[in-house]
């Protein structure tokens, strides 16, 4: 089954643009940035707790790079209830980490602050297609478990 979820294109300046994308966590509204260059979904590590109990995020041994930043302790957390338009996953597991910088740019542009980026590994695994025309993100309910070769 597909699933068309709309977002929102805004301008950054006049050639670069960030998507946006409405979910609902738990019942509470979620803003994500749409980044297929982002290797995973991320949600920011003060902006999650609107969403789980700070007990519940659990430290890797792994160490992440991006968002501007480098080697810093990566934390997991699993949301629950989570509806993606007419998507609902009963869980969904992602990594925390601080990304408050992102927001601190977006709140000179006056754009609304973002919980998480949605990154490749969802987009991928959900058969994403982004179509900017109709600004309209089509999700895919059969995961593709297949990797690229």
């Amino acid at each position: 089954m597909l699933y068309k979820i709309p977002f929102e294109i805004i301008p950054i300046d006049r050639r670069d643009y960030h998507l946006f994308l409405d979910i609902f966590i738990h019942n509470k509204s979620c803003r994500l940035l749409i980044d297929t260059g982002a290797s995973k979904t991320v949600f920011d590590t003060e902006r999650i707790l609107r969403f789980i109990n700070e007990k519940n995020l659990n430290t890797i041994e792994s160490k992440t790079v991006g968002l501007g930043v480098s080697n810093m302790e990566t934390k997991i957390a699993i949301l629950k209830r989570i509806h993606i338009g007419k998507l609902m996953m009963k869980t969904w597991s992602v990594a925390v980490l601080p990304i408050g910088h992102v927001n601190e740019l977006y709140q000179t542009l006056e754009i609304t602050p973002i919980d998480g980026v949605l990154g490749s590994d969802f987009l991928m695994k959900h058969n994403a297609i982004i179509n900017f025309r109709t600004k309209t993100l089509t999700l895919s309910k059969k995961v593709i478990k297949k990797t690229i070769a």
